[in-house]
């Protein structure tokens, strides 16, 4: 009697059970079909942000997998999330624990990210606080604006029918940051004739510098760097790109070897943007001669990624060309937006014209990183934190020989 009491009390139980079950499965499915057809940013503490903006499984995925900060310790802190907006969620420096373990992609984090107003979903500003205030002359900016068109550039390896396909086009040249809302990744903003026809030469006819090389984060640094030692950071491999430049091309060149990424003695690049740009400004106003303009970082990837090729008997750090789209122009205008992907789109055909393999897709985010101050502007990402200083600096003769190609 006992035990046919115990077992009808167990089956019971198991029976609660398993309704419970089924009411909190068919809750998690009704919240994950409201999260497909809906923009909804799940906010979990040091979770995945995301954007939610590819397949269903992807969405799930994306929102509940935990998520590895992959960022410098003096740039951890606690997140808000009350008021952590979705731009910075979009833009959150966390990778998605699955992929990161498969290896499945290389990540670009903090070496390349504004610190600028908060912006909503619906890219109202939120705060203003932090927003650009610089009287400068701009009109000396407008100069050197690339109106002429050349001979369509020969673009080796692909035929115009590929470069005209837009799926092709972006499968195969770029890769779109999730932080970019992808109803702004439309065929018109990837001009390709333009891109091809744009004439990037220099007139090197006139006197004065033609190139401005600087670090909007000057304390990158790689592998085996030596701490304190700016000659092991990206400091030291524009030193090597400038030398190169001058003495084998004989292109003048002004190095910008000033530091915007450490305030009061401590790392911090939530503004070096912005603190770089009113210099950037004055020494292009003092030397009108300035035509192209480098950024040149490194980038940061999981630690067992490798992005080295080997050139010329060499192991050659990989590089990658980056462009911001500058889609907020109410807050970050940039006129030359089309410009600056053209130069880089040229660069990227020269580099697997002249050394296949050499570089990566170009990356794309949505602020404009200083890319407005002239239209022959590249931001470079020059390998990253796990390449040799030696890689890096061999990266530096090939990227002189696919420059020089471009603006000759």
């Amino acid at each position: 009697m006992n035990k046919t009491y115990l077992l009808k009390k167990t089956r019971r139980i198991s029976l609660v059970y398993m309704a419970v079950l089924i009411i909190i499965s068919i809750y998690i499915l009704l919240k994950l079909l409201g999260l497909y057809f809906s923009n909804e940013i799940i906010t979990f503490k040091n979770l995945v942000y995301s954007d939610l903006d590819s397949s269903f499984f992807t969405k799930i995925i994306s929102s509940f997998n935990p998520a590895i900060n992959y960022y410098q310790k003096n740039n951890v802190s606690d997140l808000d999330i009350e008021n952590y907006n979705q731009i910075e969620a979009l833009y959150g420096y966390n990778i998605p624990l699955v992929s990161f373990i498969m290896c499945k992609n290389d990540y670009s984090y903090v070496t390349s990210y504004e610190n600028y107003p908060k912006i909503n979903s619906k890219g109202q500003i939120v705060e203003t606080e932090d927003d650009e205030r610089y009287e400068h002359d701009e009109s000396v900016f407008a100069s050197h604006t690339i109106k002429k068109e050349k001979q369509v550039v020969n673009p080796i390896n692909y035929t115009m029918e590929q470069l005209n396909d837009f799926p092709f086009l972006l499968s195969h040249f770029y890769i779109v940051d999730k932080s970019v809302p992808r109803d702004k990744v439309i065929t018109s903003k990837f001009p390709v004739q333009k891109f091809l026809s744009a004439d990037m030469s220099i007139n090197q006819k006139e006197k004065g510098p033609k190139i401005l090389i600087y670090h909007t984060h000057s304390q990158e640094s790689f592998v085996d760097s030596v701490k304190g030692n700016a000659d092991d950071t990206v400091v030291g491999v524009g030193d090597k790109l400038t030398k190169i430049l001058e003495e084998k091309y004989n292109l003048k060149v002004l190095h910008h070897r000033e530091v915007y990424d450490v305030i009061n003695g401590i790392e911090d690049r939530d503004k070096a943007y912005q603190l770089i740009e009113a210099p950037l400004k004055r020494i292009i106003k003092e030397n009108p001669s300035i035509e192209v303009l480098i950024d040149l970082h490194r980038d940061g990837v999981g630690d067992n990624v490798r992005l080295v090729k080997e050139i010329n008997g060499k192991n050659t750090a990989k590089i990658m060309f980056f462009n911001g789209l500058a889609i907020y122009d109410h807050i970050m205008p940039n006129k030359y937006v089309t410009d600056n992907m053209a130069f880089s789109f040229q660069m990227h055909l020269k580099a697997n014209e002249l050394y296949p393999g050499i570089t990566r897709k170009i990356y794309l985010r949505p602020y404009r990183f200083n890319m407005h101050l002239k239209p022959k502007t590249l931001l470079i990402e020059l390998g990253a934190q796990t390449n040799t200083v030696a890689e890096a600096k061999n990266a530096m003769e090939p990227l002189a020989k696919i420059l020089y190609e471009v603006i000759k």
